[in-house]
């Protein structure tokens, strides 16, 4: 990797941190330049505007991620259900300093940025998700006639309204309550309840 191209990475790694932990519209670009110890001239060598480090921290997000997921999924060593518990531990971890009102914030300031992300987390997630249910009908422990395809639009659908706070505070703090605090618990819960559903096995 050339000089330059370990810059503009250490320039977009620095404001993606930022942008999660703080939302998008309360980081300025002085603010990537102090904290990223890259003078403000030099950014602007690199980038355009704060939009185009957005851009092209999303787009680093997504390399990264699947890069680190596929290593969980291609691990033959784990099994299904150890694979799981990787996968959903490792989202939770990508996530762990994200600002709640990261994404809201991130529709309001830069919708066509956060539609790009959304897509993103879509795609990454279906293409996941699949492969694991996949090998879950191979491995006999998911049902071969089950509606996998049902299964998994139940799934994205929930993580993305899970992490909209805007279609959250809809409902009364009785329900929202007692939802877990981490994207990852929300995830492996919703994940149980497909898997096992919400009945005893006898009534």
């Amino acid at each position: 990797m050339s000089a330059k191209s370990k810059t503009a990475k250490k320039i977009v790694l620095c404001a993606q941190a930022m942008f999660l932990k703080n939302n998008y519209s309360n980081v300025l670009v002085d603010d990537i330049a102090r904290e990223s110890g890259v003078s403000k001239k030099t950014i602007y060598n690199h980038f355009r505007s704060k939009l185009d480090i957005l851009l092209a921290s999303i787009e680093q997000f997504a390399v990264d991620y699947r890069t680190q997921a596929e290593a969980i999924l291609n691990d033959i060593d784990l099994s299904l259900r150890q694979k799981v518990t990787h996968y959903l531990h490792f989202m939770c971890m990508s996530f762990s300093n994200t600002s709640p009102d990261f994404w809201t914030n991130l529709r309001t300031t830069e919708p066509e940025a956060w539609i790009k992300l959304c897509n993103y987390r879509r795609d990454i997630l279906l293409e996941h998700f699949s492969r694991l249910m996949d090998e879950g009908v191979k491995a006999g422990y998911i049902r071969e006639d089950a509606n996998r395809n049902l299964a998994l639009l139940i799934y994205i659908t929930a993580m993305q309204q899970l992490t909209d706070h805007d279609y959250i505070k809809q409902f009364p703090e009785a329900i929202t309550g007692s939802l877990p605090g981490d994207i990852a618990r929300q995830a492996d819960q919703v994940v149980q309840l497909l898997l096992k559903g919400l009945l005893v096995k006898e009534l």
